[in-house]
């Protein structure tokens, strides 16, 4: 997949102008940082399997007030994958500004328990 670096839009390999706004192409995103915390100090919450959590995570901490923002990660990018992705390998990390880590993980703790919880069961049955 290739993105456009200004609106975010997603395309196929075979494209290399996004159509909407003329820009080149590049093959990964850098994150959504907010743009009035871009020069402060950011530091990793947490990781998770897959995009969807990460990106409820960073609702919750928004909800309460913590600028937060997710990074889609994925091991193998040698396999010539890199972006946003659901699948097995794939993980997203959470970041949110130093002084309000200790209050973010707080904040996720009862999501990070129970997704751990859940897989945990699964491997029981």
């Amino acid at each position: 997949m290739l993105y456009c670096p200004k609106c975010r839009g997603e395309y196929r390999d075979d494209v290399d102008i996004c159509t909407d706004c003329n820009a080149d192409l590049i093959s990964e995103l850098p994150p959504e940082i907010p743009e009035e915390f871009v020069d402060e100090e950011w530091v990793e919450l947490h990781a998770f399997q897959g995009s969807l959590y990460a990106q409820m995570a960073v609702e919750m901490l928004i909800r309460e007030g913590i600028p937060a923002y997710s990074q889609s990660r994925f091991g193998g990018s040698g396999l010539g994958l890199s972006g946003g992705a659901n699948f097995v390998g794939a993980n997203a990390v959470v970041w949110v500004l130093e002084p309000d880590l200790d209050q973010a993980e707080t904040i996720i703790e009862p999501m990070t328990n129970e997704s751990i919880g859940t897989l945990e069961d699964d491997y029981d049955e």
